[in-house]
């Protein structure tokens, strides 16, 4: 079970994340002879009150991902209640070794677009993640853990 660590800092529990297209929607790229976009890396923060994982418009229009719906979106510290687009990825949390077996993956995740940047990170690992997880915050020690 690969353990992730790393400090609290002033935003949270950021880690480093990839981004990249559903499976289902590469698979119907490569299918019509169309190429899939590069993955792209970002910080994100580990979040448990999100409910679900959202994204920056910068990485969603630099991944070029297909629209699949709007979705309300409760987001205090931005708009508050409203619509927001919403997407399938495959995002993965980067182990800091770099050993790409000890990255957590996921293949088709619904995500939802929403301003992140005025924030300080691009993207927000919401419960529908951190429930293939444990996450330990110690906030007397400004420390975390994730096990997956």
């Amino acid at each position: 079970m690969p353990r992730l660590t790393g400090p609290v800092t002033e935003d949270g529990a950021l880690v480093k994340i990839s981004i990249g297209w559903s499976i289902i929607a590469a698979n119907k790229l490569r299918v019509a002879g169309r190429p899939v976009p590069m993955r792209i890396e970002a910080f994100a923060l580990l979040d448990t009150g999100a409910e679900v994982t959202c994204l920056d418009s910068t990485l969603i229009e630099e991944l070029e991902l297909p629209l699949d719906g709007l979705a309300l979106a409760n987001a205090p510290a931005l708009q508050g209640i409203a619509f927001a687009s919403q997407y399938d990825a495959s995002p993965s949390i980067l182990h800091p070794s770099g050993n790409a077996l000890a990255h957590l993956t996921l293949t088709d995740v619904s995500v939802l677009e929403l301003p992140l940047n005025v924030l300080g990170y691009q993207a927000v690992i919401g419960r529908d993640v951190l429930a293939k997880c444990v996450f330990l915050y110690n906030g007397g020690r400004e420390r975390f853990a994730l096990r997956y």
